[in-house]
């Protein structure tokens, strides 16, 4: 039996009454990421034509592509009378004037597209939140919990391109088939692994990483002969996304600390945290700040942004005990056989 496509899986959420409106913003989505799919694979060659083009910079490259991007979805969305407005990261809200318009899509068009120089994969988050529809949208509409996401997913534009969404229901991995131009479902009921041996952190930022931060790398990194008694892996790619879908497939923790530095990176919470934390709790998994559930936090405003610790749910729960102990003043002082209190990496 042949495997299931995204448009029978759409017309299963259509059936559903209440799922029915938000089905055809899936469905332009779906749309979109093929769209985008085709651009990125093109590289710098989507600036023929421009003067100067063959001396572009990966910079104008990776600006050009995220316009694209934002264009594509906007057209593919713009017809859907349900849908009540945009909002783009690092952008104004696009809200319309219909008060019985549903629904309201955050998106972040195109993460990650410096890693594009170097021919790695680039990614996409979106999210789904109704509002009330007593009044004309308003950005206020946006301000929600991320429990209150009616769906939420992620594109990956790599050697693969996928979509990974949730509509309340699990989880579910969707590859696109250049082929026959539709997206089929290999992934189904996706779950995070149990007991993963592996965790993604900017290493380069470990000078700066808060104490109980430390506490979990270090004594991952002592692997077999520390406390956690096994070997770890530890990866980095620059990306959320990516990051994201490797924890999905494979297990373990993604940890996105406050720094406290002001040009350290935190996760956007509409466009980054909340998508990602519903991904992980319907795939049986959870996300934090280190302090509370991502999908409790109130956004302030719709470029709030936290600190993400997502993953496997015991080691989600780890991260929040040593947070927690560090700041009741009882935490474990780290002490390496080899280097005394000193830790692994450059202070």
């Amino acid at each position: 039996m042949p495997n299931a496509t995204l448009t029978q899986y759409l017309l299963d959420v259509a059936a559903d009454a209440p799922k029915a409106g938000y089905a055809h913003i899936l469905s332009a989505i779906a749309v979109s990421v093929k769209l985008t799919a085709a651009a990125v694979s093109r590289g710098r060659l989507i600036m023929d034509g421009d003067a100067g083009g063959a001396t572009t910079s990966d910079q104008e490259v990776g600006r050009r592509l995220r316009r694209f991007a934002s264009k594509a979805l906007l057209e593919q969305t713009r017809p859907i009378p349900q849908l009540a407005g945009v909002c783009f990261a690092r952008s104004a809200p696009i809200l319309g004037d219909d008060p019985s318009a549903r629904y309201l899509l955050v998106v972040e068009a195109l993460h990650g597209p410096r890693n594009l120089a170097d021919n790695l994969p680039v990614g996409a988050t979106f999210s789904v939140l109704e509002r009330p529809s007593d009044h004309a949208p308003h950005v206020s509409d946006l301000l929600q919990p991320g429990r209150r996401q009616v769906c939420a997913g992620i594109a990956l534009y790599g050697p693969r391109t996928m979509l990974v969404l949730t509509t309340g229901n699990g989880v579910d991995g969707f590859t696109l088939d250049r082929d026959v131009g539709n997206f089929v479902l290999t992934h189904p009921r996706l779950r995070i692994p149990p007991a993963g041996r592996q965790f993604t952190i900017n290493a380069g930022e470990s000078p700066y990483w808060p104490a109980p931060v430390k506490r979990y790398v270090e004594e991952c990194v002592l692997g077999s002969a520390g406390p956690r008694g096994h070997d770890f892996t530890m990866r980095w790619n620059a990306s959320a996304v990516v990051g994201a879908y490797r924890v999905l497939n494979s297990g373990g923790l993604f940890l996105v600390p406050d720094t406290g530095r002001p040009t350290g990176w935190l996760a956007p919470l509409l466009h980054t945290a909340a998508p990602l934390a519903l991904l992980a709790e319907q795939a049986g998994g959870a996300a934090s700040t280190g302090t509370e559930p991502i999908l409790d936090v109130v956004p302030d405003s719709p470029q709030s942004s936290v600190p993400l610790f997502f993953g496997d749910a015991d080691e989600v729960a780890r991260i929040d005990a040593y947070h927690a102990e560090h700041a009741q003043g009882y935490d474990q002082v780290f002490n390496h056989p080899l280097f005394g209190q000193r830790s692994l990496f450059i202070d």
